[in-house]
């Protein structure tokens, strides 16, 4: 059988990708944990530190916990507050995986204590307000790439329904407890 070059080219991407879709973004029943910086679209003057835990029961999904604190880097132009604390609950699904390369996408929970959202709300999306928290939700596009073998790096866009003051760009790692 005679195949030209332009189809043996693509026989041989489709086999590289489906060999490569063998692989996941972390061993099953794993327990990740990380830390990570990152920086919202709202103040240039606010960075935020926070720590998540994941658990990928099998390659393709990850389940995570984030909690994430906000804080203001003294700025005389901009209004005062301390910053805030925001909790986020998710789940990630793999969209592309060029092992050691991962694209992930997910959904999930963000709430946050920040006093200032009422003053913001028509910007808002989805917010549901109880006390002093605010509830909404997020979508998470991530790009995840192993390093060595139990370290990870990622960065990730937050698009949150609280408003684009909200949304968030991180940059972290994660060490993976199921790699050997």
């Amino acid at each position: 059988m005679n195949m030209s070059s332009p189809k043996q080219l693509c026989l041989l991407l489709l086999f590289i990708v489906s060999i490569s879709a063998i692989q996941g973004q972390y061993e099953p029943n794993s327990l990740n944990f990380g830390v990570a910086i990152n920086k919202n679209f709202g103040l240039a003057s606010e960075l935020g530190i926070g720590a998540r835990v994941e658990y990928a029961p099998n390659c393709f999904t990850t389940y995570m916990g984030e909690f994430n604190r906000q804080i203001l880097i003294p700025d005389d132009t901009e209004d005062r507050h301390t910053g805030y604390n925001e909790v986020a609950l998710g789940v990630n699904l793999i969209l592309f995986n060029w092992y050691p390369t991962t694209i992930t996408a997910g959904i999930g929970y963000v709430g946050n204590d920040e006093p200032g959202l009422d003053e913001r709300l028509d910007k808002a999306f989805l917010v549901i307000q109880s006390g002093n928290f605010n509830h909404g939700a997020q979508i998470k596009l991530r790009a995840l790439h192993q390093l060595t073998i139990p370290i990870h790096i990622y960065v990730e866009l937050n698009i949150k329904s609280l408003g684009r003051r909200y949304d968030t760009f991180v940059i972290g790692f994660n060490y993976d407890f199921a790699a050997r």
